[in-house]
């Protein structure tokens, strides 16, 4: 794999400009400034009520009923997933519309996204996608295929190391080129890649679900931080050749 292809790395930028940044499809060594996250400010402690005169004082009355029941509050928005214990949140977003894989269709494009809401800053971490277990194949492994990830400045894809998790953690030793050089807190790198199966899979492949999986990679070692994978995405595989 050509490691120097992508030597080229950004460092991320404070979340003010999360906004101009996260619009901008990115590759693997970019770094789009971060979106903080919500700032909840700390609540306004309630102004002491006034102490009543001694001589014209009356003690509340005891309300010895039931409290009524408040009323029920409107639905919200679900809240984002949480971070993680390192305080890094992985996210991947399957991009357009697309009625899943194919052998010898058309490729499925995705974003992963990884937000620091720690107070620290990260650096040198590999985003290290792999493609989970298949129900589509009868010793459940992921079939044949092609992974790719597009250049951060250009509309060029690269095609880098296409990682099927088998029953151990080897797939873990995969080194792909790039990957987060400084990440600060509240910053936000993101990271476009495209995935196809080979025509040749069709007879071995039916219809099921598979998996896509990022872990995060401090370097140069390989132990995952946080949960292995810190995401993971469904995503639907079809059997037989696409249509003409």
């Amino acid at each position: 794999m050509n490691i120097v292809a992508r030597s080229v790395l950004r460092t991320a930028v404070p979340a003010a400009l999360a906004a101009a940044a996260i619009t901008a499809v990115s590759g693997c060594s970019s770094l789009a400034p971060g979106a903080a996250s919500a700032q909840v400010k700390p609540p306004v402690a309630a102004p002491s009520p006034p102490t009543p005169a001694a001589a014209t004082a009356t003690p509340a009355a005891t309300v010895a009923a039931s409290p009524v029941p408040s009323a029920t509050p409107p639905a919200q928005t679900p809240p984002p997933p949480p971070p993680s214990q390192s305080g890094l949140t992985t996210k991947i977003t399957i991009l357009g519309t697309t009625t899943g894989l194919v052998p010898g269709g058309h490729a499925v494009r995705f974003m992963v996204t990884v937000t620091n809401s720690s107070t620290q800053t990260y650096g040198n971490i590999l985003p290290l996608v792999s493609l989970g277990h298949c129900s589509c194949t009868a010793n459940s492994l992921f079939p044949a295929g092609r992974l790719q990830e597009r250049e951060s400045t250009t509309t060029v894809w690269q095609t880098i190391q296409y990682d099927v998790e088998g029953f151990g953690t080897d797939y873990l030793n995969v080194t792909e080129p790039g990957g987060i050089q400084e990440l600060p807190p509240g910053g936000v790198a993101s990271f476009e890649y495209r995935v196809a199966l080979s025509p040749a899979t069709s007879a071995q492949v039916t219809r099921g679900m598979g998996r896509l999986d990022v872990t995060l990679l401090p370097l140069p070692s390989h132990t995952p931080i946080g949960a292995s994978p810190a995401a993971s995405e469904p995503i639907d595989v079809q059997a037989g050749q696409p249509p003409a």
